[in-house]
């Protein structure tokens, strides 16, 4: 289960780049590492150095993302970006059904609407804490048509929760 919580844009915005400036430094030292180790020991067996470069840098880029998941993804430093990562991935899990959850909601679907509001919700945060100001003012008209209908129905405005699993029942059309 997935909740949306409250966070400083600013101080969002400063941890993650602050993280990935961290990774990126990382990635570069060990992608060096890794791209010169593949070029000396692979060399012999090909004449194609920079095939054997990219390889030494892709796995590089593998061990990387290994050290941030199994050593950093649970430091403090790191919440930010873990929370916006998982925003954005829970948020995924609607886009990719949002035809159907949409049509779903027009037609009365209780369970449709609150995932949809918890959508917009999402959405509305990701565009704050990434300083998109442009995409706020796009989806306004659905979100206030939205709230609309919910309070017709006299649903619950704040649907910070959500769970995947919710969206399994839109797979097909409605």
């Amino acid at each position: 289960m997935f909740e949306i919580q409250e966070i400083d844009p600013a101080t969002y915005r400063k941890k993650t780049r602050n993280v990935t400036l961290s990774m990126m430094a990382i990635f570069i030292v060990i992608g060096f590492i890794t791209a010169t180790l593949t070029v000396e020991y692979l060399g012999p067996y090909s004449n194609n150095h920079l095939v054997l470069n990219f390889m030494g840098a892709f796995i590089g880029l593998l061990i990387t993302a290994w050290i941030m998941k199994k050593f950093f993804a649970d430091k403090p430093f790191m919440q930010e970006a873990v929370y916006g990562w998982k925003l954005k991935r829970n948020l995924m899990y609607v886009t990719n059904r949002l035809a159907n959850i949409q049509s779903a909601a027009k037609a009365g679907d209780q369970k449709a609407i609150k995932i949809l509001r918890f959508y917009h919700l999402g959405l509305t945060q990701m565009h704050k804490l990434e300083q998109n100001s442009s995409a706020l003012i796009d989806m306004k008209v659905e979100k206030e048509q939205l709230e609309k209908q919910m309070t017709e129905l006299g649903l619950e405005l704040n649907q910070t929760e959500f769970d995947p699993a919710w969206t399994n029942d839109y797979k097909e059309s409605h």
